[in-house]
């Protein structure tokens, strides 16, 4: 197959090594480093505003399982914060969510969600050892015991007092 003769100028001009189209108008995508991360904009902006998630650095309309929120399933995004690790944060901030998890090598952490009331798992140490609690204690009193730094999810190991 043929190179289309202005792919050379087009990928000199936006900085990439493919070129990869916009589905409404045609044009080139390109790669847009955003304050909530990277993402795919069509050069025909503002007449085009179709917008993709970058996943695996390539233009995707299905945002990375990785990198969703495990409450509201919203795109998680990477902070560099001034004093501290990485972390990574809910865009569903404005919206109320306000999961926040640590930066495990460019992902965000693995994180449970209670199966009573859908929050997020935390790890507590009690008199009796490691167990896994609901965030929103003591509005949701579930627990789960743990199995090697990982919540028991089965329905005989839920505690429920």
């Amino acid at each position: 197959m043929a190179e289309d003769p202005d792919s050379g100028k087009l990928r000199e001009q936006f900085g990439i090594s493919q070129i990869h189209f916009c589905a409404a108008c045609k044009k080139p995508l390109r790669r847009v480093n955003g304050k909530m991360g990277p993402f795919w904009s069509c050069t025909g902006f503002p007449d085009c505003r179709t917008t993709l998630d970058d996943v695996a650095g390539k233009p995707s309309r299905e945002p990375d399982e990785h990198y969703c929120c495990p409450v509201c399933t919203r795109r998680m995004v990477r902070i560099e914060a001034e004093s501290g690790p990485p972390a990574w944060i809910c865009t569903g901030s404005s919206r109320g969510c306000r999961v926040r998890l640590r930066d495990d090598q460019g992902r965000p952490e693995q994180a449970w969600r209670c199966g009573s009331c859908g929050h997020l798992l935390v790890l507590r140490h009690g008199r009796h050892g490691a167990f896994w609690g609901c965030s929103r204690y003591p509005d949701c009193k579930q627990t789960y015991n743990d199995a090697n730094g990982k919540p028991q999810l089965d329905i005989f190991s839920a505690k429920n007092p």
